[in-house]
């Protein structure tokens, strides 16, 4: 009996470690310093930052896509400690986040204004989950943990992984999206979270 309840312990010790394990930064993206599109946005597009302050599930990566028109675009890969830029059209959008499951966040950006929003890993079955969460730029939390974020862009693999990996973010998407468009209350980022 004693050495099951080593044998549990011991699995579930491991989990933990590799659900709140170091921020290991995805090979696939770049350090850089604070984009152009942040400090002065697009007069034609608006900005979203994707931030990712939580240790949890800092060995799994967090893939980030716009898919507006129904298909996957690949926007970049959120780890641990990090944020990312993307420059986007103005206007409704729908954007998700994979891990072992999809999650999603409906927008509704103004032209030439910064949104906000949180990649929130949960914990999954085999590896961590993630939603999107919507942060008004009025949150008094936000500028801390924007602080504890490094600025990350695509680097010249990162296009690679994308399409070496869409057949799995499709079937997520396939798979997840249903029921999350049953939801009665949808995360959504409004013109007036902005900045």
């Amino acid at each position: 009996m004693k050495a099951r309840k080593k044998l549990i312990l011991g699995v579930m010790g491991a989990a933990a470690l590799l659900l709140s394990g170091c921020a290991n930064p995805s090979k696939h993206m770049l350090n850089v310093s604070e984009p152009a599109v942040v400090s002065t946005p697009a007069p034609d597009k608006a900005t979203l930052v994707f931030l990712r302050p939580s240790l949890f599930g800092g060995a799994i990566q967090s893939p980030v896509f716009d898919v507006t028109d129904g298909a996957p675009q690949f926007v970049g890969i959120v780890s641990a400690s990090t944020k990312l830029a993307y420059a986007s059209p103005p206007g409704k959008r729908r954007l998700m986040v994979v891990g072992e499951n999809a999650g999603f966040l409906d927008a509704e950006l103004g032209t030439a204004r910064t949104y906000y929003a949180r990649v929130e890993p949960q914990m999954g079955i085999w590896k961590a989950r993630f939603v999107l969460e919507p942060v008004p730029a009025s949150t008094s939390a936000l500028a801390g943990e924007l602080n504890n974020c490094k600025w990350v862009e695509n680097g010249p693999t990162a296009g690679d992984w994308a399409r070496e990996n869409m057949p799995s973010v499709k079937a997520k998407m396939a798979n997840y999206l249903p029921d999350w468009e049953k939801q009665a209350t949808k995360p959504a980022l409004h013109p007036e979270d902005g900045r």
